[in-house]
């Protein structure tokens, strides 16, 4: 495989999917009505049974996407280094295949980094169904703001990231034994010396849903906070316990809020039962369109 950039692709959107065709018809015909011709699509599969690769077959045939491979994984994380990997683009788009992303504002990103060389990043906001089917808008900007005023990492959602491929020199492929693989990747980039911007307006609204990684992997996600702790702790020079105290303050803050309005933010599999993805992508997909429309002040915080 070659996997030299090509100068004619300026930006590679790469996504990762195992078993969830019925998600992945969805999310990537999206992606597919919305690529423009300076731009490519790589899809890697974990092996699927479901009539994936199947399709993936078709599509390529087609020139509906120009690269795919299928082959058994050793997790997420794995799947998405074979992805970057193969990704030809100067910029790299990362795309879930259960996700809504808001196209026009990944373009506005994408015309932000071409033009801006001395940036290697780009995060972005989103919504969120943290706590069921109700949609909330996710913001980082404090933390990004932290972060530049005193180099404090954080971790923020893989959706909202675009990368300038020269940059995975500094920054690598992601973490194979990471289970929350843009946790990690988020918490390591920020705690490394890039340049990055933040985009202002919402770009995708993640979908919790029966399949989703956060879900099936929830108990460890604890575990995995003590790699990023040590990101942190080398970064700045905090202690990690400085950091476990704040979690726990935070965790009463969240409990305390949930009694005054009535609401749980615990993850429960019950929460997220689906009858129909595409009836609910739609939806979802209204409500980020929209708030991109109405977005107002600076797109970019620089």
């Amino acid at each position: 495989m070659d996997n030299a950039l090509n100068p004619e692709i300026r930006l590679s959107y790469y996504i990762t999917t195992f078993q969830k065709l019925s998600y992945l018809k969805v999310v990537l015909q999206d992606l597919i009505d919305n690529r423009q011709p300076d731009e490519e699509i790589v899809v890697a599969d974990g092996g699927s049974k479901d009539g994936t690769v199947e399709w993936l077959e078709q599509l390529f045939a087609e020139k509906k996407i120009q690269y795919y491979t299928s082959a058994p994984d050793r997790g997420e994380a794995h799947g998405v280094n074979r992805a970057l990997m193969a990704c030809k683009g100067q910029l790299l788009k990362w795309i879930n295949d259960d996700d809504v992303f808001c196209y026009p504002a990944i373009a506005e990103c994408k015309e932000f980094l071409l033009t801006h060389p001395e940036y290697d990043v780009v995060g972005a906001d989103g919504f969120d169904n943290y706590t069921g089917q109700e949609l909330e808008l996710v913001t980082h900007l404090p933390h990004f703001t932290k972060w530049k005023n005193e180099k404090e990492p954080f971790g923020f959602y893989g959706p909202g990231l675009m990368l300038r491929r020269s940059a995975l020199t500094l920054i690598g492929l992601t973490h194979a034994l990471s289970r929350f693989v843009d946790n990690e990747y988020t918490y390591r980039i920020t705690s490394l010396p890039i340049k990055m911007a933040w985009y202002r307006k919402p770009v995708f609204v993640r979908i919790i849903n029966p399949d989703s990684n956060t879900l099936k992997f929830i108990n460890i996600k604890r575990v995995e906070q003590g790699l990023n702790d040590v990101y942190r702790e080398i970064a700045t020079g905090r202690p990690v316990a400085q950091a476990k105290r704040e979690r726990m303050i935070n965790s009463v803050k969240r409990k305390v809020y949930d009694l005054i309005y009535r609401r749980s933010s615990t993850i429960v599999p019950e929460k997220y039962e689906l009858t129909d993805f595409g009836t609910l992508y739609a939806k979802h997909r209204a409500t980020l369109y929209e708030a991109y429309k109405t977005a107002k002040g600076e797109a970019f915080l620089a």
